[in-house]
């Protein structure tokens, strides 16, 4: 189906959503195979919408894996060879659990994501763009949009997230031809902020986040991440200190309710050298003041403390762990990126 304008309510979104990946299963390429898996298994309707095209392909992708002839980046491969032998059955749909004010999510796929830079130690806010590393203009990303065009005149580049952990995850580049290092000015904070405000209110749950290098940015390529949430994250909660309660959030958060306080906020981060993740919600956004990524001492069950976690929902891979983790537990992980 085309969509010439990005999707302004919530059943067109959806609908576009999952024929976009069903599509994508039509491309002889593994990584669209894997998308599409990662994403079915969000909620039970795409699981089921999707199953019976994600068995058929998966059917012919294990014979090629064990005929010697299936060709894949090594990531890819790397992450089918986990899947054949873990079966797709044993993939369930997400699964939640609250530790109140905290979330669990219990997500198996995320756990075969490939690290890249997420796993690096990183001291710096800005690094020149680099065309060698993995950037969202490869070409064979392609069948990976979800959308593309022009929003209040800047060029959007839409992509689903390969290894989602939000619903509906997105992630929006901005001016992609420009080759931005991530790095926020105040023209793209501006942009985000008025395409929230403008999308909200036909997709209901709308929220974007965005990780500075340092703060678990994976891509050294300026974009956000966008995703549809029906309930509040628990940085949204009435009782923290910024949503004006009286409790204290466990990392720094300052909550601005224009787009200049909020630049404001940034600006000084920015002088100061300091590592960030933000959320923006419509008519707010979220800003976190955080340790740089490698000087935290978190958990050994932690693959990465970005947006998503610093907002207070932890994803993890293992049945085990989304069983047995408590409050304290995910308590210590914000703690452990707090200044």
């Amino acid at each position: 189906m085309i969509v010439n304008n990005f999707p302004e309510n919530l059943s067109l979104f959806k609908t576009h959503f999952s024929d976009v990946l069903e599509g994508m299963l039509d491309a002889d390429e593994l990584g669209a195979f894997i998308l599409v898996l990662a994403n079915s298994m969000q909620d039970s309707a795409l699981q089921q919408r999707l199953k019976s095209p994600l068995e058929q392909k998966f059917l012919l992708l294990k014979k090629q894996f064990e005929r010697g002839e299936l060709q894949a980046a090594k990531d890819d491969y790397e992450v089918f060879t986990a899947l054949v032998s873990l079966g797709l059955e044993s993939l369930p749909v997400w699964k939640y659990r609250q530790q109140a004010p905290w979330t669990l999510l219990y997500n198996p796929m995320r756990a075969l994501r490939p690290a890249r830079s997420s796993s690096e130690i990183i001291h710096t806010l800005e690094r020149p763009f680099n065309s060698d590393a993995f950037h969202f203009n490869k070409p064979f990303l392609a069948p990976e949009i979800f959308w593309q065009g022009v929003f209040n005149d800047f060029e959007l580049r839409v992509f689903y997230n390969k290894f989602p952990f939000a619903p509906y995850h997105l992630l929006i580049v901005p001016e992609y031809r420009q080759c931005l290092p991530q790095y926020l000015t105040e023209k793209y904070h501006q942009l985000i902020w008025r395409f929230v405000a403008h999308y909200a209110e036909g997709l209901k749950g709308l929220g974007v986040a965005y990780n500075s290098l340092g703060a678990y940015a994976s891509i050294n390529q300026l974009h956000f991440q966008g995703f549809i949430h029906d309930d509040l994250l628990p940085i949204e909660d009435v009782n923290w200190e910024h949503n004006g309660g009286s409790i204290a959030y466990p990392i720094k958060c300052d909550k601005a309710d224009n787009v200049e306080d909020a630049w404001e906020k940034i600006q000084l981060l920015h002088q100061a050298k300091q590592a960030y993740n933000l959320l923006y919600r419509a008519g707010a956004c979220y800003v976190l003041e955080r340790k740089f990524q490698g000087e935290e001492q978190s958990p050994d069950w932690v693959q990465g403390i970005a947006w998503c976690e610093v907002c207070g929902v932890q994803t993890v891979g293992e049945i085990g762990l989304f069983k047995s983790l408590n409050h304290q537990d995910i308590q210590r992980v914000l703690l452990s990126v707090s200044l």
